[in-house]
């Protein structure tokens, strides 16, 4: 009997220790210091690339990291806040993705056309398709000729269904930057035009006014769309595509397969597939890009070059030295 009591006091110890199913589970300490030593040495020899030394770019900022690691490869500039031009529209992306997530909008809806998209969208000189205004088109439609063909009009519009205007819409920009922490970063319309190029429809800022981000926020900012919405560089690398009966091509003339007879020199390069160009007399030529080079991504950014194809030329620069580095592991 004496041994059975002692039996039964170790089994309501035990019990106790192990505490009720309506306790809340003890939660592990976190040892950062650990988490990444470990992090670090799981990570294959092949990902481990080194900081480019010997590349020498004219463009006012420039920024490159190693996607798997976010290694800083590459830096010039790049916490300077400078105008963005339509490379602003990644940030659109991003809130109009989040919106079909949650329900807002769907791909298939119709939306109308305002006079504010019709204006800007017929305006001789920017990029842009050519919207008809009493006629209704889908999101996915408008999403594609904002991604591909950067159709400032199409992005208005996009804007529009989402928040009701685009000065609603330019809120949802700002907060989510602040979200991601982009210190750097500040959007006064949703297209990426200087604000005098909106004619009367400016609603943030002065007429001089435009969106700024430093190479480093944009590059951060391209990671998180990109890890959270990886079917984009679907459309992103998408060399040409129809609207309105016409073809329209990607700004992006890195794309492997694009033909560019009135440049001399090749700035494709093969594992490119996106992310958005920009220019805007005063931001200059700009490019957000990401490739992948035998598995490993890199995400790159040139923030102001002169002439159209040294944003393209300098991002090569930047990827064949890399891609020397790969092949001598």
């Amino acid at each position: 009997m004496k041994r059975l009591t002692i039996i039964l006091m170790i089994i309501l110890l035990m019990t106790s220790c192990h505490g009720s199913a309506d306790q809340a589970p003890i939660q592990p300490k976190s040892h950062n210091h650990m988490t990444y030593s470990l992090t670090h040495k799981s990570i294959p020899k092949m990902y481990l690339i080194g900081p480019l030394t010997d590349v020498s770019l004219q463009a006012k900022a420039a920024f490159l990291i190693n996607y798997a690691t976010g290694d800083i490869l590459f830096n010039k500039n790049a916490d300077q806040s400078l105008p963005i031009a339509s490379m602003s529209k990644i940030m659109t992306e991003l809130i109009v993705l989040e919106a079909i997530e949650t329900g807002t909008i769907h791909w298939d809806d119709t939306v109308s056309i305002s006079d504010y998209a019709y204006t800007i969208s017929n305006q001789p000189g920017y990029a842009s398709v050519q919207l008809e205004k009493n006629k209704k088109y889908t999101v996915k439609e408008l999403f594609h000729a904002m991604a591909i063909q950067s159709a400032n009009g199409a992005t208005i519009a996009l804007a529009e269904a989402v928040s009701g205007n685009e000065r609603n819409f330019v809120t949802l920009m700002n907060d989510k930057a602040k979200q991601l922490q982009l210190n750097d970063t500040h959007f006064v319309n949703s297209t990426g035009l200087t604000n005098k190029d909106l004619l009367t429809y400016h609603s943030l800022g002065s007429l001089e006014d435009s969106n700024k981000m430093s190479a480093k926020n944009l590059a951060t900012l391209v990671k998180y769309v990109i890890t959270h919405y990886p079917d984009l560089l679907n459309i992103t690398k998408t060399i040409s595509f129809d609207f309105n009966g016409k073809t329209y091509f990607n700004s992006n003339w890195m794309l492997p397969g694009t033909e560019i007879d009135w440049i001399d020199t090749d700035i494709t390069f093969p594992g490119v597939d996106g992310l958005k160009t920009g220019f805007t007399d005063d931001a200059g030529y700009g490019f957000a890009g990401t490739v992948e080079m035998n598995d490993i991504r890199f995400i790159s950014v040139i923030i102001g070059t002169k002439d159209l194809e040294d944003r393209f030329i300098e991002t090569k620069m930047l990827y064949d030295t890399i891609l020397e580095q790969i092949n001598d592991k």
